[in-house]
């Protein structure tokens, strides 16, 4: 999805690492999440061992929580084969927590590598049984039909392509396009790609693929409107990708009254809705 035409200078409010780190955070605490259904599709779809056993890449893995759930679930299907774990991901605070957590609780029959790289700039030196963009793609603008490329040029035969992403009609998308002209987001991002762009692009390249949508997930953004003053200002940092204590008071105030009327109250929760789905490709 295009984003509406600039019209003069916007404000710029980046994160920074430690920032998103905290802002991601309070976002996986107050999304209902597709975790549960992403397991189950890649159950249903299985990649293909090699004889080296299991390569898997990640892109943009932020602290790694998914990957580990990733991990037990590939190990679920293919039994205790070697498997190599290639972990991408910019945001070095965030690796650090990856890393932190493997070395927590260590996975048999697992190698770790961690790159602290954008995904426009790793070079893959092999091939993959699965590569997969957990939520991740929304971060690298104007790069996401050459990674398509690259993804699917480096899957070993039958591996597997796998991708999350959210809907472009997600309560975050609609927040960011009533601000577009006034913020700036181009530090996270250069448009709105979500779903159906991907669908898009897809389908302009011939690619099969097979997908899943889940309409009901949603963001608890109670704590924004609530005296609960870090865990409601980092998720107000994540759903704009942008430092909002910098922002004008004014603008901040306009922020929550359009959060206010893109949400509804359930059961005495603030509900944003932002549907997501997943997908996969494969080699033949």
């Amino acid at each position: 999805m295009r984003p509406p035409e600039e019209v003069h200078p916007r404000l710029s409010l980046p994160l920074t690492a430690e920032g998103y780190a905290a802002a991601n955070e309070a976002f996986r605490r107050c999304w209902s999440v597709d975790r549960a259904e992403v397991l189950s599709f890649l159950r249903a779809h299985p990649p293909s061992i090699g004889a080296e056993g299991l390569n898997v890449l990640g892109v943009g893995v932020g602290d790694g929580s998914f990957d580990l759930q990733l991990i037990d679930t590939l190990h679920s299907l293919v039994g205790d084969v070697p498997l190599s774990y290639v972990a991408v991901e910019p945001n070095e605070a965030q690796l650090d927590g990856f890393r932190s957590r493997v070395s927590g609780a260590p996975k048999r029959n697992t190698q770790f590598t961690f790159l602290a790289l954008r995904a426009e700039d790793y070079v893959p030196e092999r091939r993959f049984a699965l590569i997969h963009y957990i939520h991740s793609l929304y971060h690298m603008p104007g790069g996401e039909e050459r990674l398509l490329r690259m993804s699917l040029e480096h899957l070993r035969p039958g591996g597997r392509l796998l991708i999350a992403l959210s809907s472009e009609r997600g309560g975050i998308y609609q927040l960011m396009q009533r601000f577009w002209n006034e913020l700036d987001y181009s530090f996270s991002t250069g448009g709105l790609f979500g779903q159906e762009s991907l669908r898009e692009l897809f389908e302009q390249n011939a690619i099969p693929y097979r997908y899943e949508l889940y309409p009901h997930v949603s963001i608890d953004v109670s704590a924004c409107f609530e005296p609960k003053p870090e865990l409601g200002r980092n998720l107000l940092n994540f759903l704009h990708q942008a430092d909002m204590q910098r922002a004008p008071e004014s603008l901040r105030q306009r922020v929550l009254d359009a959060l206010a009327e893109l949400s509804h109250v359930v059961e005495g929760r603030r509900l944003l809705p932002h549907p997501s789905g997943v997908f996969t490709a494969s080699t033949s």
